[in-house]
């Protein structure tokens, strides 16, 4: 039967495993399919008459495929069969299954990362379900932290810490005195910059730095447990936390509790170098109270460099890496720590974390030329 201009029509929509849902119809909307390998089938809905079309047209040319596949081999396979990109709402928007969008603006790497920010919340927001408003910086951040690596990998260059402005921002926040504790639930922030921070930027940061301290190939692995392990099961920090002891063989919550809970700031310096016949003697400071593991750049005259890691006591563990070398802990109580070297030429330079990825705050400090 051939249906008149004016029947009513009954739409029935199902999804399984979801908790929101959105729903978006416009006579004018362009709609374009494209089914990726090992993935979900793309629907895009769009009108090309107010939407900057040659985005929408060029972030079909293959950038959803390197998307899902990206976030399946780091973070965890999409587990619906479609996924919708729609133009929409202000700004953009998360929800299951797909991403609101306004027309695309001018840039195109612009609406590529708010796509991929927005559809990365399926897997924090969506599937693992994050409580957002008890834990912004679980959701927000770790999809940030996912976004930003995608975006290293296609727009950035490969860049070794693609999260040095969430730096920037961070060290902004930790020396303007407007910090709060990550723990401050989402609607209770003093002021909505330190929200904004706290949930994008350090949230992110907290997981750049968790790498950082426990090594990439555990903090890996760590990543893919988690969304296997709390799919669907609302998981507060704790519970992530317990997946990075189990991947590391580290105790790690004096880490979960200096980070989300206290605003102590995290600062080390390189007071000293002396050589002699034996080697060398190089003496840190810590000048913030957060307490950190240290990985050192030793350069020697000669221009050979050795790679040095000096845990934390309270970890009761120590990162593993090849070509690292690891000494006794440090106790937290301790303000300085002396390193003896053994050496047949002298150390002509000291650089703390050349990876950038401690949120130390003073950065001037960390590296050091020894007086030969």
């Amino acid at each position: 039967m051939r249906l008149q201009r004016n029947t009513l029509r009954h739409w029935h929509f199902k999804a399984d495993s979801v908790h929101d849902f959105a729903f978006a119809a416009d006579p004018d909307f362009k709609h374009v399919q494209l089914q990726l390998k090992n993935g979900p089938l793309i629907h895009l809905l769009y009108d090309p008459k107010t939407a900057n079309k040659s985005n929408w047209e060029k972030i079909q040319q293959g950038y959803f495929q390197n998307y899902f596949d990206f976030m399946a081999k780091h973070f965890g396979t999409y587990p619906y069969k479609q996924f919708s990109l729609i133009q929409g709402g202000d700004g953009g928007m998360e929800y299951p299954m797909c991403t609101m969008m306004l027309g695309g603006g001018d840039s195109f790497e612009g609406f590529t990362s708010l796509f991929v920010h927005e559809a990365t919340h399926n897997w924090y927001y969506g599937v693992i379900g994050t409580n957002e408003a008890a834990y912004p910086w679980m959701d927000e951040g770790f999809t940030s932290y996912a976004e930003e690596e995608f975006m290293n990998t296609v727009f950035y260059g490969n860049e070794l810490n693609p999260h040095l402005g969430a730096y920037r921002s961070y060290v902004y926040l930790d020396t303007s005195g407007l910090r709060e504790p990550l723990s401050t639930p989402a609607d209770h922030f003093h002021f909505n910059r330190t929200y904004s921070i706290n949930s994008y930027s350090a949230g992110a940061l907290f997981l750049n730095q968790l790498e950082y301290i426990i090594g990439e190939e555990p903090f890996a692995k760590g990543m893919k447990r988690y969304w296997n392990r709390w799919q669907f099961k609302h998981p507060r920090p704790e519970d992530f936390l317990r997946i990075m002891e189990e991947v590391s063989d580290m105790e790690l919550d004096w880490y979960l509790s200096y980070y989300k809970d206290q605003v102590k700031s995290i600062d080390y310096s390189i007071e000293n170098i002396k050589n002699n016949m034996s080697g060398a003697q190089i003496t840190l400071n810590r000048i913030g109270l957060f307490p950190m593991p240290i990985d050192l750049l030793i350069t020697y005259e000669s221009g050979r460099q050795e790679r040095h890691n000096i845990p934390l006591i309270s970890m009761y563990g120590a990162k593993k890496e090849k070509g690292l070398q690891t000494h006794k802990p440090w106790p937290w109580t301790h303000p300085k720590y002396q390193l003896l070297i053994p050496a047949t030429e002298s150390v002509r330079a000291v650089e703390i974390d050349p990876s950038l990825r401690m949120l130390d705050i003073d950065l001037s400090n960390n590296k050091k030329q020894s007086e030969l």
